[in-house]
């Protein structure tokens, strides 16, 4: 139905088609000096990435020689030629990437979908170090020259994974090499919060004392007006609600976000909050461009602007937003 539903709202002059490439032109370079080499392993069933529609063209998308694996192998040895004395055998998962078209209420919507993951190999296994795992989903009507987008953003994603895997620490749970695409449940079966049992009541700073279920001791939680607003232990040292993570009472979990504490619940798949991406992030919100054309005015229009765009965001239709247990960020993957 989808796919029937773009066709008739394409125009019937759809006909030019424009390839955008890849480039892997920013650098990458490990200025730690640590890395021996990088092998990657694409398990994507399909290799090719999809055309899209965009604002009456078609747009294809290639890698400089069509090799994902080679290509991105032949990047990081073109910025890192002296690797003498590099002992980390690198490895990057790719494990989606992928571009498309969606129509959602008669509008077109360009998709970006990105996994990669990285790893140490020691021998047979391998030991987790950095994970991206996020798609971009923009409205054609609303933003332009989104296929450039895409490629700046590939690139972007791909270079910062490589700059933090570099200087990351490996998780100390040994991944078989005959189960590294299992990766993620073997290393969700190490952590407490996955274990089934009673969350423990108590105050977490960060995603990895949530979900290893390590809360600080001693610390209560202070209202005012029903709402959290630090927590306290026994010599008046205090947290601020904005330096909490997520706090857990009876066993029910809620996380902060900038819009408040919200519920924080689990499925088979892990642990989300039900929330869309303006209400999360609402620093994203396109205010209006008045502001730069009108000075001060059009800042006051912008600011109502704003106000506007986040309370329907509020009210808005929300979906289940995932948290990534291993880097803590949202993955608004459905």
């Amino acid at each position: 139905m989808k796919k029937i539903l773009l066709l008739l709202l394409l125009p019937v002059f759809l006909f030019a088609q424009k390839k955008e490439t890849i480039k892997l032109n920013y650098p990458v370079k490990d200025y730690t000096g640590t890395t021996k080499s990088l092998e990657v392993i694409d398990v994507r069933q399909n290799k090719k990435l999809n055309d899209i529609v965009f604002r009456g063209k078609y747009y294809s998308f290639v890698f400089p020689t069509d090799d994902l694996s080679q290509d991105i192998k032949n990047w990081f040895e073109k910025t890192n030629k002296k690797r003498e004395k590099g002992i980390n055998e690198v490895v990057l998962l790719v494990e989606d990437l992928n571009i498309s078209n969606e129509v959602r209420n008669k509008e077109i919507f360009c998709i970006l979908d990105m996994k990669f993951s990285t790893f140490l190999k020691k021998g047979e296994n391998y030991y987790f170090l950095k994970r991206y795992d996020n798609i971009i989903s923009l409205n054609t009507k609303e933003v332009g020259g989104i296929p450039d987008l895409f490629v700046e953003n590939t690139q972007k994603v791909l270079q910062t994974l490589m700059f933090e895997t570099y200087r990351a620490t490996p998780l100390d749970i040994a991944i078989p090499g005959n189960n590294l695409t299992d990766y993620n449940e073997i290393l969700k079966s190490n952590y407490a919060a996955f274990s089934g049992k009673r969350l423990k009541d108590g105050v977490y700073l960060d995603y990895k004392s949530f979900f290893e279920q390590k809360p600080l001791e001693n610390y209560q939680l202070i209202r005012n007006s029903g709402e959290v607003v630090r927590a306290v232990n026994a010599n008046d040292d205090r947290i601020p609600a904005r330096k909490i993570y997520s706090y857990v009472e009876r066993g029910k979990v809620y996380k902060n976000s900038q819009a408040g504490f919200l519920d924080l619940e689990q499925d088979a798949r892990g642990y989300f909050v039900m929330g869309n991406k303006y209400m999360l992030f609402p620093e994203e919100i396109n205010v209006s461009s008045a502001y730069f054309l009108f000075g001060a005015i059009g800042g006051i229009a912008a600011g109502i602007e704003f106000n506007i765009k986040y309370n329907k965001a509020l009210k808005g239709e929300k979906d289940k937003i995932y948290i990534d247990f291993l880097n803590g960020e949202y993955s608004f993957v459905k």
